[in-house]
């Protein structure tokens, strides 16, 4: 018997905030939908989910996860089935993954004081269920991951599926960016704007992610970073990547250079527009660390090591972006 997956349904939530992520879930997971009274449920956009399980009648024997998407869960603030199975869900360690204003549904059964979420309320929203997210940290990131609690704005539904698909091993959390890209349309097709770390110890060696290429089949190094998010600037984009890969913090200075790469990885076509930064890291003792696990999507997917230019040439391995040696060599002595 496969394990579980929960749909949290009720009059109002729409539906598509959570349609991706049970469609990926459904190649691991038996995906059981849940309405108040366990009669069927009328979606948003008017199409009929039969074979629905009451709130009272919900297992979480072999479930892994709950999901609740958003719309206006207003016809379940008095349901209390709901919240005692999100409270056990909670004590038992399952996944809970919520979107939009699903995180209000969470926050009713009271496991959120204390956490970091995403919501998709506004201010005004906000003041009159303050008593409900009392003790919760808001923000106003897109996606948060706080231990096994999940939470998104709506317009990241997309990044809301891939991520909880990758916690539940239904998608490869090395492959996220990407597999986000081909679900938004865009896979090979965009510019990236990315900012990368030049962390140097007193070796003259860099911490480098250490990769392969399947398709070149080729051993490769590449300063840490990633992607700049809109209205981020590319100094927070990698003290905010470097604490989400490393869960290290660090302290970003001048920008060294700025160029652009044009790559092949895996076979699929890449566009960077890249910003190179001077960067330390506040904790000294990582510097004695021969190796540094890399973290995506909540799952180990690499390493970070510490290589000079000339251990890299002597291995036979590439250093990427391209030109980055050249940049490199000039700025390896002075910093």
């Amino acid at each position: 018997m496969k394990p579980t997956v929960i749909a949290i349904l009720y009059p109002g939530c729409i539906f598509f905030e959570i349609s991706l992520a049970l469609e990926l879930l459904s190649s691991k997971y038996d995906i059981v939908t849940a309405t108040p009274d366990g009669k069927d449920h009328i979606a948003s956009n008017g199409i009929t989910i039969k074979n629905c399980v009451a709130y009272a009648d919900i297992s979480l024997e072999n479930c892994k996860a709950l999901l609740v998407p958003g719309g206006d869960p207003g016809s379940i603030k008095d349901n209390k089935p709901i919240e005692v199975v999100i409270q056990k869900a909670f004590n038992n360690g399952l996944w809970l993954a919520a979107i939009c204003a699903g995180p209000s549904v969470l926050a009713k059964a009271g496991i959120l004081k204390g956490k970091k979420i995403a919501h998709g309320y506004n201010s005004e929203q906000l003041d009159f269920l303050k008593n409900y997210f009392e003790g919760v940290h808001l923000t106003e990131d897109t996606f948060v991951a706080d231990g096994k609690i999940l939470t998104a704005k709506p317009e990241a539904h997309i990044d809301f599926a891939i991520e909880v698909a990758c916690r539940l091993e239904c998608a490869d959390a090395s492959k996220a960016n990407r597999i986000k890209d081909y679900y938004r349309g865009i896979l090979g097709r965009k510019i990236r704007p990315l900012s990368l770390a030049v962390l140097q110890n007193h070796q003259e060696q860099f911490l480098f992610h250490k990769g392969y290429d399947r398709v070149k089949k080729e051993t490769f190094y590449r300063p840490l970073g990633g992607g700049i998010d809109f209205s981020e600037s590319g100094k927070t984009a990698i003290e905010r990547e470097i604490n989400e890969e490393l869960d290290l913090e660090v302290t970003v200075s001048e920008m060294l250079a700025s160029f652009e790469n044009i790559f092949t990885f895996d076979g699929h076509p890449g566009h960077e527009i890249i910003m190179l930064f001077a960067t330390q890291l506040k904790d000294r003792s990582a510097y004695d660390r021969t190796e540094l696990d890399i973290l995506e999507s909540g799952k180990v997917v690499g390493q970070a090591v510490w290589r000079s230019l000339e251990q890299i040439k002597k291995e036979g391995s590439k250093l990427y972006p391209s030109g980055i040696d050249k940049v490199l060599m000039k700025l390896k002595k002075a910093l």
